[in-house]
């Protein structure tokens, strides 16, 4: 085990918290009570099937390691569709968001954020997301409102994706900490633990098996080679702390 750290960066979805289902019409239909102007008389059904379309052709976007902020997204689909609101985008983008899909924190999330704060050990957030840092700061803190991370980072917020080791080493600056201060929890192989390895920060994969993970697939057939942390469970995590040096 390597020495303990002075603070633990974490991915969010299947590591802070996870989203049980999605529904972005129910989305729309929440956001449809801002508009303000809509000339064509277009329906939450009709912006719903937008927003689906402009996701899938961004793929090969993310597929090579960018991001595609999500107001550029927003903005897109309600300028084609002729709409306007009585809200800033900022806030459009938290409220469909949360209509779509509300979330739910991960098993012991909260628990192990408590252990670290009382162990003195600062937190943060790197997520691959479309949604900006913002709006998932927001959620975290409603999902785990006892705590604060120190900063939250969506890859929409730099437009890179992880594992590209530019979007650790952002944090490390916000930080102004040494990679081998900081440890990288996440769920994903190659994302977390191989980003987290190329940056020189200590990886710790976490896989929680009562949780659907609809994206479980991606560490199919992927070893890891170096030095991790492998749990299951958020105790484990507080344990192999007291274990270290």
């Amino acid at each position: 085990m390597p020495r303990q750290p002075k603070m633990i960066l974490f991915d969010y979805a299947h590591t802070l918290a996870w989203e049980p289902e999605t529904d972005f019409l129910r989305g729309e239909q929440v956001v449809f009570a801002y508009v303000k102007d809509n000339p064509r008389r277009v329906t939450p059904e009709e912006a719903a099937r937008l927003g689906t379309e402009l996701f899938l052709a961004a793929r090969d976007c993310r597929h090579s390691g960018w991001e595609l902020h999500e107001h550029q997204q927003l903005r897109l689909k309600y300028d084609l569709l002729g709409l306007t609101f009585h809200l800033p985008l900022e806030e459009i983008e938290k409220l469909l968001w949360t209509a779509a899909c509300l979330g739910e924190p991960m098993p012991g999330a909260a628990k192990m954020l408590a252990g670290l704060r009382s162990r003195g050990i600062r937190t943060g957030v790197i997520s691959n997301l479309g949604w900006s840092g913002e709006a998932l700061a927001d959620r975290l803190q409603r999902l785990i409102p006892a705590h604060e991370f120190e900063f939250v980072i969506t890859s929409s917020d730099y437009g890179v994706r992880k594992p590209d080791p530019l979007i650790f080493r952002a944090a490390l600056a916000k930080a102004n900490l040494s990679p081998e201060d900081v440890w990288f929890c996440g769920d994903q192989i190659e994302a977390d633990v191989s980003g987290a390895q190329h940056a020189g920060v200590f990886p710790v994969l976490y896989e929680e098996p009562t949780i659907p993970n609809g994206f479980a697939y991606k560490n199919a057939g992927l070893a890891i080679s170096g030095d991790h942390l492998h749990i299951h469970h958020w105790h484990e995590l507080l344990s192999a702390l007291d274990a270290c040096p």
